[in-house]
């Protein structure tokens, strides 16, 4: 039986460093780290750590091959220790759809923009 998909949104496959920072309750800053994303929609990431997100507030930080920085809020939904030993978090963006669409869409460019451009090593292309 196909397992069936309750998301809002469909999620499309990345493989993006982020930077994110977390904020306690009283919004001050607790931990500054980076990850991988994995997957994004219009209003939120999966996101693989080394460690957990034990906070629940977060800004996610990526800048893009234009150098230009791009910024959300979100908010982590969960965080599971996976097989490997890393972590995969989810994160519910909390900017308004505009702002979250924006975000979703410059990261997704920026993918595609890195994947379509070989990559040269001591001139061989890889």
């Amino acid at each position: 039986m196909k397992k069936l998909d309750r998301r809002k949104f469909p999620r499309i496959k990345v493989c993006n460093p982020v930077a994110y920072d977390c904020m306690d309750k009283n919004g001050v800053l607790c931990e500054q780290n980076m990850g991988i994303a994995l997957d994004i929609s219009q209003n939120g990431i999966l996101l693989e750590t080394a460690q957990m997100i034990q906070q629940k507030n977060i800004y996610l930080v990526f800048v893009d091959l234009e150098e230009k920085m791009t910024r959300i809020i979100g908010r982590v939904v969960f965080s599971v220790k996976n097989k490997d030993g890393n972590y995969k978090s989810g994160i519910n963006f909390q900017g308004d759809s505009d702002e979250n669409i924006a975000f979703a869409t410059r990261l997704i460019e920026a993918y595609q923009q890195f994947e379509a451009e070989p990559i040269v090593i001591n001139g061989a292309r890889v």
